[in-house]
């Protein structure tokens, strides 16, 4: 019956097709079948002939592993008295030292003396010092009586060369480490040598000679054939003579393989031979394979050697287990060429299976890259047009000041963004190599975070966000820590915080410390960033500190960033053993919150203290009004704090009232409710007078708030953070009757005055070499430029010794580097070569850039973009070092 609504002949065809399909199915099963049987009729003939080969190769290639065992064995005691002898020579080191300290005036009395107590700490079995004529002066111990080999030793010595050989004493036989060694002798003369002996058995447990386990027997012997020192239970006689007493032809005559070895004792190379160990008496009968070779400084030649006995039964062990092993391989072969078959086509799907997943990772990872170049394409060509299009500008208004210095300004403000957005690359390239190190310095905790709210206000002023900065309970301010580092993980958080926290919102930085639970030497310092901007969704947050990853969302992607930041913070944060905690929630912000224990700096921030002045602080932020009363007691004054304008007044007027006043007044720009800091400084000035300082206290900057400050009376400016060390510097000023600074508030910072430094300037780039000369013949230093290092060291050569003061050396010149050019300098043969300071002045930025220039000789190293002020500073100091005509520094 066929299917209803099928036509006849379509009945008919879907049969026919059946019928082919079976057909065909039988017939390649016939052949599968056929195929498998040749294949398991080609695996017994291959397994057969296979098994007969082998046997003819297993037994040449297992007397080829005794010989290569011979040869670890020989190597590895080889490496142990190389060891023993490097241990040796180090404690000769300190005979050495000894003497040099007791200075070229000691007597022969006194340096015996010396000797003679060390060896007894050392535990020695004697100590000798040895004459050029050969004569021995014991200075400890019972007296040698006898050298193995007197010639060897002495011709050694006076060679200049350090060795080891034997001798005897009445108390044994000990081993001798020679070395020359010049020391005052009885008689007047000078030693050339100083023999150094321990007991031979000390000698023998550690080369470990009588390894009970091992089938490899050892000897010691000179180059007459008698033992140095022997396995246990070895003979006394000549090892030549035990060879031709109990060897027996095998290749060649036994006469013939003594020969060999004593020739090639003589020449000191390595010697290998087979021969038969016979002693009819204990019924032995066996093959041996030996091996021998110099040992190192010393006339001994140490020999070893393998019996074939056990290696016969391996090999007829593998002869049988070949043949049998060749049955079952046919058997074996059988059974799995059908389950090969039956999985091929399971291990087909997977196959195909994993090929699709790999596919789709490939356009995954495509689709990433591809995305991550195109925002690297846009954020870099963002700030790039910005110094493009204001060069410009400032270029086509040279004659307007104000507007070519703000032009200037953005520049900077791009470059910076640039630097940033390249960094960013190539730290994640360092990470995934695995090449990111830290770099361990004092850092100032003060210095690090007034140097975050520098660069960040700028960029606050133009967002329109508030911004304010909360210091406490700092336990240690100055810290070992990678600085560079610190400041990168600080500013991407920051970074992040400004972007997405829109106008109006307000990003904060908190730090505070405690006690770390590593101990007294660390404190636990605390981090943390926090806005009011777009938050996270939890989804991101689980991806967050992936590398090229964003949140996905429109008020994101108009964000620049290259998506590697955070995750090169996590990076730098875990290689500190710190951690990062994140809160945040859509639409609510973000906190960031680092914890890392770092080390304390010893006796940083002591002797900072002022007299007991009444100061007043003003200030709406309780925390800030704790810290900065904390900090002012620790540094002797009488604080009282305040939380408003009002209450300010209020105190100012009861303290006169009652016949007292305040030295000082702190207040706080920002004060919210009735009376601001401007307004309450005006009140302030009414009730205390001209003579009060008043001191305003703000996170923003002090150019934004001047010249309303100074037209109200107030006397000077304190930037947050407010650090104990802050307000020293602040305060102390008033204390030593300084002046303010007409910008800030505090002393006018001197620049560093280089007047007749004189610079060797070694940089290939004529645009930076340019910047750098102006930069420092306007510091007053004297410059001569090199274009690269081949000219630096030739310049450097070609000079008067004492000419250059210090040189400035870039890295990557042509011709020679800046690392070949520093070593080609220490290398000169001038009083000054090693004494002038090298600094490298390079965009090659990392920890292993830093110690690669240390390991050249160099004495520091400054990364590009030059810090001015900090090269500026170091170079003063040089200067400061300087000897004069005199030769005084």
């Amino acid at each position: 019956m066929r299917p209803a609504g099928r036509k006849p002949e379509d009945f008919g065809q879907s049969c026919y097709n059946i019928v082919t399909f079976r057909f065909k199915m039988r017939k390649e099963f016939k052949q599968i079948f056929a195929g498998m049987c040749l294949l398991l009729g080609l695996a017994c003939i291959v397994f057969f002939a296979l098994a007969r080969y082998m046997d003819a190769r297993t037994a040449q290639d297992v007397r080829r592993i005794a010989q290569v065992h011979l040869k670890g064995m020989l190597d590895q005691q080889s490496d142990i008295f190389e060891a023993i002898k490097s241990i040796r020579r180090t404690q000769l080191e300190a005979f050495e030292a000894i003497i040099t300290e007791l200075g070229s005036e000691a007597d022969s009395g006194t340096v015996a003396a010396m000797l003679a107590r060390t060896a007894r700490i050392q535990n020695l079995a004697n100590c000798t010092l040895v004459g050029a004529d050969g004569r021995l002066e014991s200075v400890y111990g019972r007296p040698i009586e006898k050298l193995g080999d007197p010639d060897f030793l002495l011709k050694g010595i006076l060679s200049g060369r350090q060795l080891v050989t034997g001798g005897w004493t009445k108390a044994g036989q000990v081993i001798i480490y020679a070395a020359p060694f010049s020391a005052p002798m009885s008689g007047g003369k000078v030693s050339a040598g100083l023999l150094w002996c321990k007991p031979m058995t000390v000698f023998k447990e550690m080369m470990n000679l009588d390894a009970p386990d091992s089938i490899v027997k050892f000897r010691l012997i000179r180059r007459d054939g008698s033992y140095v020192v022997q396995s246990k239970g070895a003979e006394k006689d000549s090892y030549y003579s035990k060879l031709l007493a109990y060897g027996r032809p095998d290749f060649k005559t036994i006469e013939q393989v003594v020969d060999d070895l004593k020739r090639a004792v003589a020449a000191g190379e390595v010697f290998t031979a087979d021969f038969r160990h016979v002693k009819p008496e204990q019924g032995v009968d066996e093959r041996r394979s030996i091996r021998g070779a110099q040992l190192r400084d010393s006339n001994w030649y140490l020999v070893c050697t393998v019996p074939y006995g056990i290696l016969d039964e391996v090999i007829e062990g593998l002869e049988s287990s070949m043949s049998g092993g060749a049955l079952a391989a046919g058997l074996v072969m059988a059974v799995g060429i059908l389950i090969a078959f039956l999985l091929y086509a399971r291990m087909a799907k997977r196959q195909m299976d994993a090929a699709e997943a790999a596919r789709e990772k490939a356009e995954f990872a495509s689709k990433t890259k591809s995305e991550f170049l195109s925002n690297m394409s846009h954020d870099i060509r963002t700030p790039m047009n910005a110094i493009v299009g204001l060069t410009s500008i400032a270029r086509d208004h040279l004659d307007d000041r104000a507007r070519v210095d703000g032009c200037l300004r953005k520049i900077m403000i791009s470059g910076k963004q640039l630097l940033g957005l390249i960094n960013d690359v190539l730290d994640m390239s360092k990470i995934e190599s695995g090449k990111m190190t830290l770099k361990l310095e004092e850092i100032s905790l003060r210095e690090t975070m007034e140097t975050m709210c520098d660069i960040v206000r700028p960029q606050i002023k133009t967002n329109g966000q508030k911004f304010d900065v909360y210091i406490s309970s700092i336990l240690s301010e100055s810290v070992y820590c990678d600085g560079v580092r610190l400041n990168q993980v600080l500013l991407n958080f920051l970074s992040n915080a400004m972007k997405f926290t829109p106008a109006g919102g307000s990003v904060d930085i908190e730090l505070w410390q405690e006690p770390s639970p590593r101990g007294a030497a660390f404190v636990r310092s605390h981090f943390a960033v926090r806005d009011t901007g777009i938050g996270m969704s939890e989804e991101f947050k689980a991806k967050l500190f992936t590398a090229f990853e964003r949140e996905d969302s429109r008020r994101v992607h108009r964000t620049q960033g290259t998506g590697l930041g955070l995750a090169i913070a996590k990076y730098i944060v875990d290689a500190m053993e710190g951690s990062i905690e994140v809160e945040s929630a859509q639409g609510k912000g973000t906190r960031f919150h680092v914890t890392v224990d770092l080390e304390r700096v010893d006796g940083a921030g002591n002797g900072m203290s002022l007299p007991p002045w009444s100061v007043l602080v003003v200030d709406d932020s309780a925390e800030l009004r704790r810290t900065a009363e904390l900090s002012l007691r620790e540094l002797g004054t009488r604080p009282q704090t305040c939380r408003s304008g009002e209450e300010a007044v209020e105190l100012v007027q009861e303290a006169r009232a009652g016949g007292d006043g305040f030295f000082a007044a702190l207040i706080d720009y920002k004060l919210n409710g009735g009376m601001n800091g401007i307004a309450t400084a005006v009140k302030l000035r009414e009730l205390l007078g001209e003579s009060v300082p008043i001191i305003l206290i703000s996170a923003y900057d002090w150019e934004d708030i001047e010249e309303e400050a100074r037209e109200t009376g107030i006397g000077g400016f304190i930037p947050k953070p407010l650090f104990k060390s802050t307000l020293y510097r602040a305060l102390k000023r008033f204390r030593d009757g300084a002046e303010a600074d007409a910008e800030d508030g505090e002393p006018a910072e001197e620049r560093p005055s280089l007047d007749g430094l004189r610079v060797l300037l070694a940089e290939d780039q004529p645009i930076n070499a340019e910047i750098a000369v102006a930069i420092l013949e306007e510091a007053g230093a004297r410059v001569d430029h090199a274009e690269d290092g081949a000219v630096a060291a030739r310049m450097f050569r070609e000079s008067a010794e004492g000419w250059y003061d210090v040189v400035l050396m870039d890295l990557r010149m042509p011709h020679m580097d800046g690392i070949a050019a520093a070593r080609a300098i220490r290398a000169m043969e001038r009083s000054d070569a090693g004494a002038v300071p090298i600094i490298a002045l390079t965009a090659d930025a990392y920890a292993e850039d830093a110690r690669r220039c240390l390991e050249a000789g160099m004495n520091a190293h400054m990364a590009k973009p030059i810090d001015v002020k900090l090269l500026l500073r170091k170079l003063a100091e040089l200067r400061r070092q300087r000897p004069d005509e005199s030769g005084k520094v």
